[in-house]
């Protein structure tokens, strides 16, 4: 049986510090757990400081960067922060392209819920 290989999203623009932190956590969680998994906002989110402005909060960019990994991975994780996360997540441009890239490659997508501590 082959391993599920999780993609980790998460609402980013809303609080670019706090979502960095959130999608640490959450993976860290799921990977002592025993599963593989890719958050693109851990890869990318320190990768932004070395790059110019323009393409820093290019969703284009960063989507180009992270569909085609999307679409080798298993199934898409979508993380819920507190009692707004499904407006953040409905706010989120690149949650919404990641969610829909899932659904058209039929891949599962699970909501994961984080409360703050």
């Amino acid at each position: 049986m082959q391993q599920k290989i999780i993609y980790l999203a998460i609402p980013y623009t809303w609080n670019p510090e706090k979502s960095f932190e959130i999608a640490n956590k959450v993976a860290a969680k799921l990977m002592k757990e025993g599963h593989i998994v890719f958050s693109p906002i851990s890869h990318s989110h320190v990768i932004a400081d070395y790059l110019d402005n323009n393409l820093r909060t290019s969703q284009k960019f960063w989507m180009y960067q992270d569909i085609p990994i999307l679409k080798v991975c298993s199934e898409l994780h979508v993380i819920v922060i507190g009692k707004d996360g499904q407006k953040l997540i409905s706010e989120s441009k690149g949650c919404m392209r990641e969610i829909r890239e899932a659904k058209d490659e039929r891949k599962p997508v699970k909501y994961v819920y984080y409360e703050d501590e």
